[in-house]
Parts: structure tokens; sequence; C-alpha cells
């Protein structure tokens, strides 16, 4: 601690650590240094470093619990490729929720499979995983028996979480908890499809990037505002990897095999699927206009681009027009020849489509809905609707909850 005694005031300035423990502690009594500290090389000095050491110590604490904003430094600069050290293969569990799409989950399991074949190893090892260690049935019938229950699963290095539509059924306290204790042991966690709702339900992705399927995406931001949820294909976020669905397993497996094993690896197993490319994280989900509407024409495909982008905030027609340098009337025609339909009548269907998905696939309210959409009131969102599909929106809801009610 500094003292006057050991440096006496006449020959002295404030010392900056000083000042500020002066202006702390609010004392009248200054605590000084002597001006030259180039020769503080005898007894003088302990003062100062005194003063310095402990409050350094302090912030090296305390940055490396995660205060001041900063992650802790094992998941702030974490990198897949910290997962390839050690002569033992990389083990990943899969945990399956019951209805799981069976496509996630093989594009991600072969893809392990492939690598071990083409790398003449076993670079990777894998268990499957359920709630109670029992049989788990995909969406589509065909099931699997898991290798161990979540309590007693031995530890893996990453857990990726595979499910389907029916995702909420199997919320559960106990899978929750279990996801954010492997996760603070060091576990890489990665979701496909609905699962990510699993990561946010656990609360472990607040304030990260996520990928979420194009279907789910506004049911996701509703419930879950405080995570970064994107339309990117995948995400990678520290020790997070999520996969918006689909074939997109393949491309996330592959960025992740290509960090761990190296590029050479990945670009073999990606050949042998015939995957002729691998997408990027920033790559789009849904087909392009071209390919879904069959458009051969670059300013209809342009403007077609902008209407699926502002469903919630309409463009006038007649500034999509303007946009590629057409009149009203030549972009009515241009609409009427390749599409067969105006372009109100088409920006209508598009945002009705989207509604459509909304109320079967989402719990949003048909409020919410109705503003997804572009519409201002739910009563003029209902009329909308039943002209187009010729029925209320609340039917459309109910009619699908009977269809997803299994026969006795």
């Amino acid at each position: 601690m500094c003292h006057t005694a050991i440096h006496p005031p006449s020959t002295s300035i404030m010392c900056p650590v000083c000042a500020l423990l002066h202006r702390w502690r609010g004392t009248k009594r200054l605590l000084r240094h002597p001006a030259d500290h180039a020769v503080m090389l005898s007894r003088r000095c302990l003062c100062f470093v005194a003063c310095l050491i402990p409050p350094l110590l302090r912030i090296g604490k305390s940055r490396a619990n995660g205060m001041f904003g900063v992650r802790p430094m094992t998941d702030q600069t974490y990198t897949l490729k910290q997962l390839a050290q050690g002569h033992r293969p990389i083990r990943i569990g899969f945990f399956l929720v019951p209805d799981f799409p069976l496509m996630t989950f093989a594009a991600a399991l072969d893809s392990l499979r492939q690598g071990n074949r083409l790398a003449k190893r076993k670079a990777f090892e894998w268990l499957i995983l359920s709630a109670d260690g029992g049989h788990v049935k995909s969406s589509s019938g065909l099931g699997f028996d898991a290798d161990a229950a979540i309590g007693r699963a031995p530890r893996c290095d990453i857990v990726i979480l595979c499910a389907g539509i029916n995702y909420a059924d199997a919320y559960d306290a106990n899978v929750f908890a279990w996801l954010r204790r492997i996760h603070s042991e060091g576990c890489v966690l990665g979701a496909v499809s609905t699962a990510v709702f699993f990561l946010a339900k656990a609360r472990l992705l607040e304030g990260r990037r996520c990928a979420v399927h194009w279907e789910s995406l506004a049911s996701f931001r509703s419930e879950f505002p405080n995570c970064l949820a994107t339309d990117d294909i995948f995400a990678i976020d520290g020790r997070f990897l999520t996969s918006s669905g689909g074939t997109v397993t393949l491309d996330m497996m592959l960025y992740l095999i290509s960090a761990v094993e190296g590029r050479e690896l990945a670009a073999l197993i990606s050949d042998q699927f015939n995957h002729a490319r691998i997408r990027r994280q920033d790559d789009v989900q849904r087909m392009s206009p071209e390919d879904r509407f069959g458009i051969r024409n670059a300013k209809l495909a342009f403007v077609v681009r902008r209407m699926e982008a502002s469903l919630g905030d309409p463009v006038e027609i007649s500034d999509l027009a303007s946009s590629v340098a057409l009149s009203l009337r030549q972009l009515e025609r241009l609409f009427h020849a390749n599409l067969g339909k105006s372009p109100s009548h088409f920006y209508i269907e598009l945002r009705m489509t989207r509604a459509k998905e909304l109320l079967v696939y989402t719990e949003l309210a048909i409020g919410e809905i109705a503003e997804i959409c572009g519409y201002q009131s739910a009563s003029h969102f209902g009329r909308s609707y039943r002209t187009r599909f010729r029925e209320s929106p609340a039917a459309t809801r109910k009619a699908e909850r009977r269809r997803e009610v299994p026969a006795p």
C-alpha cells in the first residue's frame, strides 16, 4: 500500500494508480509517488508494484470468469481444430428426438462413416442416445435402438441433436439440464432442423448465431428474441453448430470434417456422395425463383426476389417496376407472359402461401401471422385468406391438428 512516510510529498507527484484509489475511496489524504519513476529500482518501486499488481490480478481473474462482457477464453477462442488434438477417435453422440427426420440423421452419420473409410483409419466413432435409452422412431417409421440413455452416456466430444416437426412433444427438463451440463464440461453441441429449439429452450443460445429452417424461422424468433436466428443454411458460433436441416446437414458435417481432418478429406467425401459443391454457411436455404417458378427473365427474377423478401412490408408494384427500369404496364405484361397472373395477384399468393405455412407449422397467434404477412389487421387478413383458400385461418389450423392425431 502507498504511504507518504516512504515518499515525502514535497518531492513527489500523484501516481495514476493512487489517484484512482484516492477518488474511489473519497479520502482527502494524498497518496504520492516520486516523480522519477525511471529510477524506481529500490524500495521506492514497492509502492508502485503493490498498487498495480492486485488490480491486474483481479482483471485477469474476472476475464477468465467471463466478466466485462467477455466470454470465457475456452469458449471465445474455441476452434473445431482443437477436437483433433490427441490420438483417439473423435466421439460423436447423436441424440434422437422421436419423429426425427431420417435424411438429416443419415447425412450426418454417413459422412462420418465415409470419412473413416477414406482416411483409412478410425477418425470418428459414434453412438446413438435417447432420453430413456430406448428405441426411437423417425418420422418415416424407421427406428433405431439407442446405445445409451442421456444420464448414462459416455463422455462425447460432440453431441448432435436431431428433431422434426413434433419437437415440442419431447421437451423435457432433464434433457435441458443434461445439455447445460455437457456444455459446461466442454462438449461441442450441434442441432439439425428443429433441434435448435432444444438448445434455445435450454438457454444456451442467447446472444449466439444459429441457423433455423425457413419454415420455423418466424416462430423461433418470436419465442426466442434474444437468440440471433439466421436464415443461413448452417451456422457456427463457438462450441455450437446448427443446421437448418435437410441436405444442408451434409454441408455442415463436411465443414466440421474439414476443420478437424482437413479440407482434402472433406472434398473426397463430397465427391463420393456426388455432392458437386460444399456450400458455404451463408448460402440460401430455398430454391432460387428461377428454379422454383421456371423464370428465365432476369428482371422478373429480381422483382420476385424483392417480393419474397418483403412479405411483411409489401412494396408498391410501381416501385418494383421502377427498380428494374420498367413501366407498370411493361411489368404486368412480363408477369402475365411468364407466370400467367398480374404482379399484385402473384404478390398476394406469396403472402397467403407463407401465412398457411405459419398456420400449419407454428403456434403463432393469427394476429402475429397477419403482421408477418403484411396485414395491419387480423380481419383484413382473414378475408384475404378465405378468398384464397375457401376457409378461415382458424379452420386451416384446426384441420391440420386433427390430421396430426394418430388413429386409434
